[in-house]
């Protein structure tokens, strides 16, 4: 049987996906809306807050896989 999907095989590697799948989740609609209010944080309405800290948690995500890939000897 073929697989389609390639699983993690460590700790490290679920932690991540696990991450992902949570930064993915927290930019698709039903979040939006519900962050989508008219407050002003720091002077910059919530949603725009809201889209910074997703990509700097994307970027934060980024680095630690590469981190974790970096650790380990293989590819």
């Amino acid at each position: 049987m073929r697989r389609i999907f390639v699983l993690p095989t460590s700790w490290a590697g679920w932690g991540l996906f696990i991450a992902f799948v949570a930064l993915v989740l927290a930019g698709i609609w039903p979040v939006i809306g519900w962050v989508n209010r008219a407050t002003l944080v720091m002077g910059l309405p919530l949603l725009v807050v809201w889209s910074y800290v997703i990509m700097f948690a994307c970027v934060a995500v980024m680095l630690v896989g590469n981190r974790i890939v970096e650790r380990d000897d293989h590819e």
